[in-house]
């Protein structure tokens, strides 16, 4: 057993039921998909208020995920051109990245580790920017304005400046966080962006919402006061978007490099066949010369049958579609909330997965965290 799965099968006795099953997934699961039910078993920790638990599992994700670019046999394999896609180990899309360091920092955050949080919030920006994504820029302002809630909270106006602009950039109509504010609150609502293979081959990845989440808008009722929710970020729209991809450029270059060196495969055999045929009518040679091109046809043949290119359709399951998120002023009871999921037409929704932590550290500042459904 790989000591990942190992340790998550430590875990597993003291578990509930959502952590119990998403680390029964990770013990019979083969070592490519452990780190997929390594992430799914932190959140569902973090929805049951295992915290400690939480911290371990997102932990051993995220130094997975950072070896992807490592200088190792492994990292080579997982970018390489000759394996299938569903083959490689999980290192999730980007926006997967990118939440995995969104959930350390708000572990971080609930603990009072703001330079921490603030890093952890910093590095999801950059699995959304990398340069093989043909990007130079991270678009994914959730994880702006908390950068810049974990510097406030920390005295640093001038980073926290730095990051509520960028996020005007992307959410002009948002409002920064008042100087007085000391608690914060996420509502993550509906259910993960769904990933389907299409095309030919299954060599595309093709995006869907999820089914028969309608929980649309959230606001909260503290100490007796409404507070609404902005939508912040949709996390459909950063899976859904996410052009230029390392993983997708491959598997598109997968595909066309199968279509092409195979059709150029077989017309040189064919030309080394026909070649050979018309030098025998006339009684000429040619020989070493056709069956060179006869051998480039079957190399080109060969790495044409080796190239895999299905598309790795393996997503992080058990993530939000949209993140809502509002700060306040709030000295009382964290867990005298109330919250309201309502639908587009503003009826009320009910959730009966619905699941509320609260965190308040040594220096008095809150965190509210709110998931609508696992």
């Amino acid at each position: 057993m790989p000591a990942c799965a190992l340790a998550l099968a430590l875990l597993a006795p003291a578990a509930h039921a959502d952590l119990a099953a998403e680390l029964t997934k990770a013990r019979s699961a083969p070592a490519q998909d452990v780190p997929r039910y390594t992430l799914q078993a932190g959140l569902a920790a973090l929805a049951e208020g295992r915290t400690d638990h939480a911290v371990e599992l997102f932990d051993r994700a995220l130094t997975g995920i950072e070896s992807m670019y490592a200088n190792t046999e492994s990292a080579a394999r997982a970018r390489s051109l000759w394996y299938e896609e569903g083959a490689k180990e999980f290192k999730g899309e980007p926006y997967e990245r990118a939440m995995a360091y969104y959930y350390r920092g708000l572990l971080y955050l609930g603990a009072g580790d703001y330079e921490n949080a603030r890093a952890s919030f910093r590095s999801g920006q950059l699995q959304d920017a990398f340069a093989e994504e043909d990007q130079n820029r991270s678009d994914f302002a959730v994880l702006m304005l908390l950068e810049g809630w974990a510097s406030q909270l920390n005295g640093d106006t001038g980073m926290a400046r730095d990051a509520y602009a960028e996020l005007a950039v992307f959410r002009p109509k948002l409002q920064a966080p008042g100087a007085g504010a000391n608690v914060l609150v996420v509502a993550e609502l509906a259910g993960s962006p769904r990933k389907v293979a299409d095309g030919i081959d299954n060599s595309e990845i093709v995006y869907r919402r999820p089914k028969r989440t309608p929980e649309r808008h959230a606001s909260l009722n503290i100490a007796g006061k409404p507070l609404a929710l902005d939508l912040v970020e949709d996390v459909y729209y950063q899976a859904a978007t996410r052009g230029g991809r390392p993983i997708d450029a491959v598997i598109r270059g997968k595909a066309r490099f199968a279509a092409n060196t195979g059709d150029i495969g077989a017309v040189l055999a064919n030309v080394a066949s026909e070649g050979s045929l018309l030098a025998a009518a006339n009684g000429g040679g040619g020989g070493r010369a056709l069956g060179a091109v006869a051998a480039a046809g079957a190399v080109l043949s060969i790495f044409s049958a080796n190239v895999k290119p299905r598309a790795d359709v393996r997503y992080w399951a058990n993530l939000p579609e949209t993140l809502h998120v509002s700060t306040l002023r709030y000295d009382g009871n964290l867990n005298a909330v109330q919250i309201n999921l309502t639908d587009d037409q503003g009826q009320p929704v009910a959730s009966d997965s619905l699941r509320i932590q609260t965190f308040r550290d040594a220096r008095g500042n809150g965190l509210i965290w709110i998931k609508s459904r696992n």
